[in-house]
Parts: C-alpha cells; structure tokens; sequence
C-alpha cells in the first residue's frame, strides 16, 4: 500500500519527490486520474481545486483523467484501471465518504489499493483514516448526508487534520486526547507519505504529531 496524504495536493517540490518515489516512475510516464467528487457540493470560488490539478502540471504530471464515480451513468472502474495513481481533490469530507459508500468506489479502492497510488488532498486524506470525525472540529465541514456512521478506510492506524494554523493545532492537541491512536495536525505545506506500515512525514511547512 502506498499513500500520499497532503493538505492541498502537490503543494512542495519534496512532496513532489515523495510522489516519485512512491509511482518509481517520471512524472510523464505516469497516468493519473484526479477525481473531484469531495469539491462537489462546495459553492463558489473552487481555484483551491484548480490549484491542486495546475500543480500536478507544473510537477510534469500530463496524462491526468478527470473521473468522477458519483457521475450518473459514467464507467468509472475500467477507466481508474489504466492509471497508476488515484488522486482526490478536498472538498466536503462527510459528502465524499458517503459517494464513497454509495457508488461502491470504497470498496473498488480497498480491492486495488495495492496496485495503485493513493494521493489525498484534505478530506480525501482525512478518509483513508479509522474515522472522518475530526472532519466536525468546529470550523470544520458541514454534515450533509446527515451520516451517523463515521467510520472510514482505515488504511493507517492514525488520524489527520489539514489546513491546520496555531490555533487549529491546540484544538487537535485537545480533540487527540480522546482518542486511541495518533493524530497528525499538518499545514499546506506538508504531506505524510505511507509504505505499507512504513509513515514519514514530508515537510517544508508546520506540522505536529499528537498522542492520546
């Protein structure tokens, strides 16, 4: 299994070169499918997610399909076979996971895993965690679906927390101490890049590892 979870996408030259090293291929050797799903019920200005799809340009990255699962009557699988990286925009964290659920991609992504890169951006990074709970730190994202069950991948044994400043840090530090596991809080500028059981953190920014 290997996972890139970041904030806000390819933010960094070393995030970047964490993605390298995880697809052992060039930039343009490699297909890559960016799935928007999470940015869906977000209103207004969304250069956050064009942000995250420019980047990918500008780090070489210029075979890149646009799938979206949620999409009526869209084959979505055969098309995420072809590629060697996975990659979700942020967006809204308890929507996302719910398309997840819906459409069967949760379980796609837990049968091909293996096979493919995983790269997350905000509430995609959030979901391969245990749960999305800390998604709901006030002023966190708005519960549309109305879920009551918040458990989520659990491809790692951690929970993450981007976009995070000063004061969002003490508020994790806080919400960490409830729970049974770590929490990273990372800022925009930073990545955690997963091998298996292998966790490193990648960074020219702030970030903060908390225990309960």
């Amino acid at each position: 299994m290997k996972l890139l979870l970041t904030s806000s996408g390819i933010t960094k030259k070393s995030i970047a070169e964490a993605l390298i090293e995880l697809t052992n291929k060039l930039p343009g050797q490699t297909k890559l499918a960016f799935i928007p799903t999470a940015a869906n019920p977000e209103t207004e200005n969304k250069d956050w997610v064009i942000n995250q799809y420019l980047n990918l340009w500008r780090y070489g990255y210029n075979w890149i399909d646009i799938v979206d699962p949620s999409a009526a009557e869209v084959d979505w699988k055969p098309r995420l076979e072809k590629v060697d990286i996975i990659y979700l925009s942020g967006g809204n964290t308890f929507y996302l996971l719910d398309q997840c659920r819906k459409t069967g991609f949760d379980k796609w992504l837990n049968e091909n895993i293996k096979n493919k890169v995983y790269v997350g951006g905000s509430a995609s990074s959030i979901i391969a965690t245990p749960t999305i709970e800390v998604a709901g730190l006030p002023p966190g994202d708005e519960n549309l679906p109305g879920l009551t069950d918040l458990a989520a991948f659990n491809w790692v044994n951690f929970e993450i927390e981007p976009h995070c400043d000063k004061d969002r840090f003490e508020r994790v530090k806080k919400y960490a101490k409830l729970k049974p596991y770590p929490v990273y809080a990372i800022d925009d500028q930073t990545a955690i890049k997963v091998i298996d059981d292998k966790v490193d953190v990648v960074s020219e920014g702030s970030w903060e590892i908390f225990n309960s």
